[in-house]
C-alpha cells in the first residue's frame, strides 16, 4: 500500500508540473493567503502583482500598488529592526522570514508575518520575488501582553508579600517565589521539578488538594481557605489555571480570621459579660430540639438588680453584672449554653436534660449568685429567681419553651425570689397576665397612655443641650411608668406599631416646635421601627408634621439600627433616600455592635452614627477601647458624618470622649430620660444665649461636623 501511495504522489507531482500557467495563476488568486510579486529585475523591486487576498488585507487594490516598492506598507515606520534583515536577504537573493508593523490604506495598523523567497528562471537568475503575508495582528497584541505580563510578574513576584509558585501539567513546579519557599520551608531548587504530591504528600486528599485539582480539571479559578498546620497560620490559596499549568498564589490571612472571630464574638456574644446573647441562645436552643432529647431552659432573673444601679451607680452595676456573667459561665460546657438576653435576665440552655438535672443546675446557680460581689470597697449580693421548662420538639418550639421558663420565673418571685420554679399550670397563669398586658397596650394609644420621655443630647464642645431623643413610655394604670422593653416588642409584631409611630413622631414635632417658641431650636431624635422603615408613607407623613408645626426638617433625626436595615435593603433605602431627599437627618443606632457593615454607610444616607455605649462604658477599664472610638470619629469625619457617643455615665468618660473629635455626648451623667416638663427645666437652667440655645439644628458642631 505504501508502494503504490508512494508511486501515486509522484505521477501527481509530475502532472502538476505539465499544467499550465493559467492553473497556477488560478491557484494564488483563490489562496486566502496574501500573496505579493515583485519585478527582481526593475530597480527598487517594485510590486508587479497582488492576489485578491493581498487587497483585502491591506485596502489597496492592484492598480494602486503595481509599480511600487513594498515600503509603503510600512508609512514610514522604518525604524523597524527586522526590516534591515529583510532588506540583506532580498540583496543576497535568499529567503527570509520576518514580522513587521505595516499599516492598511486607512491607516490602521497590523502586524504581519511575512515570508519572502526568490523566484528564478530557467538560467537560475532571480527575476522575482514572492512574499507571503499573514495578518498577525491578534497574536502579537497577545504576545506583547503576555510579555510585559511576565516582565511585570518577574518583578513583582519577588517583591510581593504573598507567596507563590507555579506548577506545569504534571504537577510539577516551575517556579516558586522567595516568600513561598520560605513559607513551605523548602529551598527553591530542591522543589523546581518536583510533583507536588511528592514534596508534601500530607496535603493528598486536603483542602489545598481539592482546590487544586478543581482548577485543573475546570479550567477555572478556584480558592480555599484553610489552616496550615506545618505553618501555623491560615492561608488563602487562589489557583489560576493556564496552557502551562496552574499557579498559585498564598495569602497569610490569620489576621483576619482573627477579625472575623471577633466579628462574630461580637455578634453572637454579649459585650457586657462574655456570655452568649439572644440571638446565639436561641441558635442552640433550636439545635438541641433538633436532636428530639429532653431541653431543659433555665430562665434567670436577678433579684432587685436595680436597686444596684440606684444606690450605687451605672458603674457599680456593670461590675456586677460582669462578675455574674464569669460566675454564670462556669455552668457552660459543651452541653450547656449560658445567655444574656437583656439587661438583667440570662438563661441556660441545657441538652439531654431531666427535671432532676434542671433543678439541680438551678440550685448551683443559686448558690454561686448568693456570693457577694466586691464592687470598690462595697459588697452587694444579687439574688436570682429561676423558671425551668423542659420539653422536646415534637411537644415545644423554642419560643414556647423560653416563654414557659419566662412564666416559671414570675412564679419564683412570687415564691419569695431567690428561688426556682418548675413550668406548671400556675405558670401558665403567669402568660395570661402577660397575654392581658399584651392586649392592653393595643389600645393605649387610643387611651392616650403614651408618653414621650426625652433625653439630652449636649455639645461636645460647649455643653450646651443641642438636641433630645424621644422615649416611649407607657403610663399605665394599675403599674405605673413601663419601658418599652415590657411592650415594645408586643407592638412591633402587630400593625398598631405603625399608628404608635405615627403618634411618637407628631408629638416629637409638636413638643420640638414648642421649645422652639422658647428660643431652643434643637435636633429632635426619634427612634423608627423597622415596621415604619419599610412604609413608603413615612417620608410623607414627617413631611406634612415639619410643615404643620413649622419645623425645618433639618432639626429631625431619625435613628435606625442595623438590624432594621437588613430585614429590607430595598425598601429601607428607599425609604431613607426620600428622608434625606426633604432634609431629614438619618442617624445609624448601635454603631460597633454586630457586624457594623460599612457597606451600609454607602448603600444609605447615613449623616451620623451613634457610637454603641458598650465602647463608651469600656473605656476606663481598656484604653484600646478609646482608641476604637477614635478610630470610629476619624473613619466618620472622613466621610463628612457626624458622631454621637452615648452611655456616658461617669465624668471619666466625659472628659475622655470630650478628648476626641465627637460632636454630641448623651448618657445618664448628661442626663436620664426624662418628661417634657424637666426637660424644659434643664433647658430653662440654663443660658439661653444665642451660641447655646440654637446650635442642635443646621450648626455644625451639631451634624455637619
Amino acid at each position: 500500500m505504501s508502494s503504490l501511495s508512494w508511486e501515486y504522489n509522484q505521477l501527481t507531482l509530475v502532472n502538476l508540473e505539465d499544467k499550465p500557467a493559467a492553473f497556477f495563476k488560478a491557484l494564488i488568486r483563490a489562496s486566502s493567503t496574501a500573496i505579493v510579486i515583485t519585478d527582481a529585475l526593475q530597480g527598487d523591486n517594485p510590486i508587479a502583482w497582488v492576489n485578491p487576498a493581498f487587497e483585502a488585507l491591506s485596502g489597496y487594490a492592484l492598480a494602486e500598488v503595481i509599480g511600487r516598492n513594498c515600503r509603503f506598507l510600512q508609512n514610514g515606520d522604518a525604524g523597524q529592526p527586522e526590516l534591515a534583515g529583510l532588506r540583506e536577504a532580498v540583496a543576497a537573493g535568499r529567503s527570509h522570514t520576518c514580522t513587521l508593523r505595516n499599516y492598511r490604506k486607512d491607516g490602521d495598523l497590523f502586524w504581519s508575518r511575512m515570508h519572502v523567497f526568490p523566484l528564478k528562471n530557467d538560467q537560475r537568475r532571480i527575476v522575482n520575488f514572492a512574499a507571503f503575508l499573514e495578518d498577525v495582528s491578534g497574536a502579537v497584541r497577545a504576545q506583547a501582553q503576555v510579555t510585559s505580563a511576565r516582565e511585570r510578574l518577574t518583578t513583582v513576584l519577588e517583591s510581593i508579600s504573598d507567596g507563590f509558585f507555579s506548577l506545569d501539567r504534571e504537577w510539577r513546579f516551575t517556579y516558586i517565589n522567595r516568600k513561598g519557599a520560605d513559607w513551605l520551608r523548602r529551598p527553591a531548587g530542591e522543589l523546581l521539578g518536583k510533583v507536588i504530591w511528592d514534596a508534601f504528600p500530607q496535603a493528598v486528599g486536603g483542602p489545598f488538594y481539592e482546590t487544586y485539582r478543581c482548577a485543573f480539571d475546570s479550567q477555572d479559578y478556584a480558592s480555599c481557605e484553610s489552616y496550615y498546620e506545618p505553618l501555623g497560620v491560615w492561608l488563602e490559596a487562589r489557583a489560576y489555571p493556564s496552557s502551562e499549568g496552574l499557579a498559585v498564589f498564598f495569602a497569610d490571612i490569620s489576621e483576619r480570621k482573627k477579625a472575623e472571630a471577633r466579628l462574630v464574638h461580637m455578634a453572637t456574644h454579649d459585650s457586657m459579660t462574655g456570655l452568649h446573647n439572644r440571638f446565639s441562645c436561641l441558635r442552640a436552643l433550636d439545635e438541641c430540639l433538633a436532636m428530639d432529647s429532653m431541653v431543659g431552659v433555665l430562665f434567670i432573673d436577678l433579684d432587685h438588680f436595680k436597686e444596684v444601679n440606684d444606690a450605687h451607680g451605672h458603674r457599680a452595676g456593670d461590675v456586677a453584672l460582669r462578675e455574674i456573667g464569669r460566675r454564670l459561665a462556669t455552668f457552660g460546657n459543651g452541653e450547656t449554653t449560658v445567655s444574656r438576653i437583656s439587661g438583667d435576665e440570662f438563661v441556660i440552655v441545657q441538652a439531654n436534660a431531666s427535671a432532676e438535672k434542671a433543678k439541680a443546675l438551678a440550685a448551683s446557680v443559686l448558690q454561686r449568685m448568693a456570693e457577694p460581689i466586691a464592687v470598690d470597697e462595697l459588697k452587694v449580693t444579687v439574688g436570682a429567681s429561676i423558671g425551668i421548662a423542659l420539653g422536646k420538639a415534637r411537644e415545644h418550639t423554642a419560643d414556647e419553651l423560653l416563654n414557659n421558663a419566662d412564666a416559671a420565673m414570675y412564679a419564683a418571685k412570687d415564691n419569695g425570689r431567690h428561688t426556682f420554679s418548675v413550668f406548671s399550670p400556675q405558670s401558665a397563669q403567669m402568660i395570661k397576665e402577660r397575654l392581658k398586658l399584651r392586649q392592653e397596650v393595643f389600645s393605649a394609644l387610643e387611651r392616650r397612655q403614651f408618653v414621650l420621655f426625652y433625653q439630652p443630647q449636649i455639645s461636645a464642645a460647649n455643653g450646651a443641650v443641642v438636641g433630645a431623643e424621644a422615649l416611649l413610655r407607657w403610663d399605665h394604670p394599675r403599674l405605673g411608668v413601663i419601658a418599652p422593653g415590657a411592650f415594645l416588642s408586643m407592638l412591633e409584631d402587630s400593625p398598631a406599631i405603625t399608628a404608635v409611630g405615627a403618634w411618637v413622631c407628631e408629638e416629637a414635632c409638636r413638643q420640638a416646635r414648642e421649645w422652639e417658641l422658647l428660643g431652643y431650636r434643637l435636633q429632635m431624635a426619634v427612634n423608627v421601627s423597622a415596621r415604619q422603615l419599610a412604609d413608603e408613607n413615612l417620608p410623607p407623613l414627617l413631611k406634612s408634621l415639619a410643615a404643620r408645626y413649622g419645623l425645618d426638617t433639618g432639626c429631625i433625626k431619625l435613628e435606625v439600627t442595623e438590624s432594621m436595615l437588613t430585614q429590607d435593603i430595598g425598601k429601607a433605602a428607599a425609604v431613607l433616600r426620600s428622608l434625606q431627599a426633604e432634609g431629614f437627618r438619618i442617624a445609624l443606632d448601635d454603631f460597633g455592635t454586630g457586624y457594623s457593615n460599612l457597606s451600609y454607610l454607602r448603600q444609605f444616607p447615613i449623616t451620623a452614627i451613634k457610637i454603641d455605649r458598650s465602647f463608651v462604658q469600656e473605656i476606663e477599664e481598656d484604653r484600646r477601647c478609646l482608641d476604637i472610638v477614635n478610630g470610629v470619629i476619624a473613619f466618620a469625619k472622613s466621610l463628612k458624618l457626624s458622631v454621637i457617643c452615648e452611655g456616658i455615665e461617669t465624668e471619666a468618660q466625659a472628659c475622655a470622649i470630650r478628648s476626641t473629635e465627637c460632636d454630641v455626648l448623651q448618657g445618664y451623667l448628661i442626663g436620664k430620660p426624662m418628661p417634657a416638663s424637666e426637660f424644659q427645666a434643664l433647658l430653662l437652667a440654663q443660658s439661653a444665649t444665642p451660641q447655646q440655645a440654637a446650635p442642635g439644628c443646621g450648626q455644625p458642631d451639631a451634624e455637619n461636623g
